[in-house]
């Protein structure tokens, strides 16, 4: 197990760290923000540029929940499912991006 500095790793530890400053987002700010949707453009973005980095059922989903947190016209139970469906999708973003950065075994 070891880091090897390439331009793969360094912008799958970018994404990382901005999935850890959503995360902090989404729990102290606003639900209505939009700087979230501009995360999930760039996991889009890297999703398609490094293709068999991260499972498309996986980014869909994560997409989905942050659609539906952004325009909330949800509440109660719902609204707190959609949040649980959206931090098991950044967590799966950090788990996936440690098994590429240090090459474990999917």
């Amino acid at each position: 197990m070891y880091f090897k500095v390439t331009l793969f790793n360094v912008i799958t530890l970018l994404l990382m760290g901005l999935t850890v400053w959503v995360i902090v987002a989404r729990t102290r700010g606003k639900v209505e923000s939009n700087w979230p949707l501009v995360y999930y453009l760039l996991v889009l973005v890297y999703w398609k540029v490094f293709e068999g980095g991260l499972h498309f059922y996986w980014v869909y989903t994560g997409l989905a929940a942050a659609v539906f947190l952004r325009f909330e016209f949800m509440g109660g139970v719902v609204l707190k499912f959609v949040r649980l469906v959206e931090y098991c999708f950044l967590v799966y973003v950090i788990v996936r991006g440690l098994q590429l950065v240090l090459l474990w075994p999917w």
